[in-house]
């Protein structure tokens, strides 16, 4: 099992709209290691385009952004909740505390748009029911190279979620994914995902996601 640590936020999330996206040059990005997705267990194209998620923690919440390189990406779906695995997509699938198995699924494409679900299993969620206030959630521009999505998951939807927010130290779990079903169908992880079939949505495949600098509890 892969293990990430949450190194704190120093450089803001970059603004991303209406221009190129590249990590190199990202001052949040050079502030912290990267989780690289590239586990594609389930591939039969030979299609494993780079991708990567940056992660950070501050006081009142996470910090995510997201990336991938492809010369050519599928960005159709523009309702909130819509089927944004179609298209080109990035994932971040988090659960915040151990002894609670319910998770949120964060997954959005190159448009921005996100579906965001929550429960303890495929079977066992549903949909929030809008954007939460907060989230912040940002797409650059894609030229042929890398392209990104930022957004941030305050701790007041873990509270509103659970009760409670994610105390500096307590271990974590999750998973990050990039995936497309349309034009040229993929589907890899961080952590490896043992199923037959392509299916994200496995907490047991989880890995554990951690904070710099601070002692897990």
């Amino acid at each position: 099992m892969r293990t990430y640590l949450l190194a704190p936020v120093r450089a803001a999330l970059p603004a991303l709209s209406g221009r190129e996206f590249d990590p190199a040059r990202e001052p949040f990005c050079l502030e912290r290691e990267y989780a690289p997705i590239d586990q594609f267990v389930w591939d039969e194209s030979g299609y494993c385009p780079e991708a990567r998620a940056y992660v950070g923690w501050e006081d009142d919440g996470f910090c995510a952004l997201l990336c991938a390189k492809e010369r050519e990406i599928a960005a159709t779906v523009t309702e909130f909740n819509g089927r944004v695995c179609c298209d080109s997509c990035l994932e971040w699938f988090f659960k915040p505390f151990a002894d609670d198995p319910r998770y949120l699924n964060i997954e959005v494409n190159p448009r921005g748009v996100a579906l965001i679900g929550f429960g303890a299993s495929r079977a066992e969620r549903s949909n929030l029911p809008s954007l939460p206030e907060g989230m912040d959630i940002r797409a650059s521009e894609h030229r042929g190279g890398w392209w990104a999505v930022a957004y941030r998951v305050p701790n007041a939807l873990l509270r509103a979620l659970y009760g409670r927010a994610p105390v500096p130290g307590e271990a974590m779990a999750g998973n990050f994914y990039k995936c497309d079903e349309s034009i040229h169908p993929h589907f890899g992880s961080w952590n490896a995902v043992v199923w037959p079939k392509p299916d994200f949505h496995r907490p047991e495949c989880f890995g554990a996601i951690g904070w710099q600098g601070v002692n897990r509890a």
